[in-house]
């Protein structure tokens, strides 16, 4: 069943109207009508499930069938921070990451980052990636859109890291898969930090960097990784680990 966000603000009693890029993508492409059900969510992650009352040309008057509370958060909630990577990598990163259940996502720049934004087209980034994340968090229903910082020095994204008590910065020179023992090492952490460079990496200095912030270094592996490869992998692991 399609997926669609409603504006708290429009939501009186038992109806919700839709209107903008949502009614016209549930008429024009989707050809919803009068009767056909769906689902959608609020800001709040509110999740709601409606049937369609009437449809003009602009909007969508929905009756609220069935009512259900934000889905539950993470056990253990994520922060990854990523090395801002070229072209749109970073949209596919983002998708993923929301699918994933990540709580938030911290672009930085470092000193291999190929990407050099000025402010106008950095603000464009971040709308993009916004709507990414969103559009994301709709096809896979769950209503959780990630909190995106960036683009931000290095040192900012270190400092936003040390918030969390578990953290983990990713580098190719270790040689070795050693983020399960790291993780193990791990004492029931509240919240955790990946942090993973861009294209060409993290230099040595960095990785000392980040582990006078508290981050213990981790390997993948042997084999070199695309960065939107080992951002998804990591996270994936880290969840799988923390929410079994």
């Amino acid at each position: 069943m399609p997926t669609f966000f409603v504006d708290r603000k429009n939501i009186s009693e038992d109806t919700a109207i839709l209107t903008g890029t949502e009614a016209g993508h549930m008429l024009k492409s989707l050809r919803l009508r009068a009767g056909d059900e769906f689902q959608s969510f609020d800001e709040d992650g509110t999740r709601y499930r409606m049937r369609i009352l009437e449809a003009t040309s602009g909007s969508i008057r929905a009756g609220i069938l069935e009512t259900s509370p934000p889905e539950a958060g993470p056990a253990v909630p994520v922060t990854l921070m990523v090395g801002m990577p070229k072209a749109d990598k970073m949209d596919f990163i983002l998708e993923k990451a929301t699918e994933l259940g990540c709580s938030r996502v911290v672009v930085f720049r470092s000193s291999r980052t190929i990407p050099r934004l000025d402010a106008q087209d950095a603000k464009k980034r971040m709308l993009r990636w916004e709507r990414v994340a969103f559009a994301a968090a709709k096809q896979c229903g769950s209503g959780r859109v990630p909190q995106i910082e960036g683009i931000l020095p290095y040192a900012e994204a270190l400092r936003i890291g040390s918030e969390c008590d578990g953290r983990v910065v990713f580098y190719e020179g270790v040689g070795s898969f050693g983020l399960k023992k790291v993780l193990g090492g791990m004492r029931a952490p509240k919240r955790v930090a990946l942090l993973v460079g861009p294209e060409g990496g993290f230099s040595e200095d960095e990785v000392r960097e980040a582990e006078s912030a508290g981050f213990v270094r981790a390997g993948l592996g042997s084999r070199i990784l695309r960065v939107e490869t080992a951002a998804v992998a990591v996270l994936g692991m880290v969840t799988y680990e923390f929410e079994n």
